[in-house]
């Protein structure tokens, strides 16, 4: 069974993972640094729930086969180009403020993520149309990349 924000499993776990972050941790590829994983992770939920606006990539078909790509993975490729709207040399991100600030608005996001009913409308720049329990697989694939950059 793939992990998923949807089982309280998975979310109890990977909210575990993201509260043993700290702003010192080193990376182990990339390069983003602990305080800016925390806003590029926030971010992509910020634009699934419709919160932050993002440049819908391809069409529709490709939208959807990038999905139907996405939904078959169960990790990253480390070193993959992230969108303008979640690169952090480029001004669309959200610039790190403080540290422990950061952390708790990315474990807001998730419980907003939580709280949604199953057909809450949900959209992704690369993947398009979502569901909840979608959106729950890939964002926690997304999460659980960066965590294991930071070995965690």
């Amino acid at each position: 069974m793939k992990r998923n924000l949807a089982y309280v499993t998975d979310f109890e776990s990977i909210t575990d993972r993201i509260n043993d972050l700290r702003p010192d941790s080193q990376r182990l590829w990339g390069r983003m640094s602990a305080g800016q994983v925390l806003p590029h992770l926030a971010d992509q939920l910020r634009i699934c729930l419709g919160d932050k606006p993002a440049f819908m990539r391809g069409n529709a078909l490709t939208r959807w086969l990038s999905k139907q790509y996405a939904l078959l993975l169960t990790s990253m490729p480390k070193n993959l180009p992230t969108i303008k709207e979640l690169d952090p040399d480029r001004e669309a991100m959200t610039r790190p403020t403080d540290f422990e600030a950061d952390r708790q608005r990315l474990l807001d996001l998730m419980q907003r993520y939580d709280a949604l009913p199953p057909d809450a409308p949900l959209s992704h720049p690369v993947f398009g149309q979502l569901n909840k329990y979608q959106l729950g697989q890939l964002t926690y694939v997304h999460l659980d990349h960066h965590l294991k950059q930071f070995g965690l």
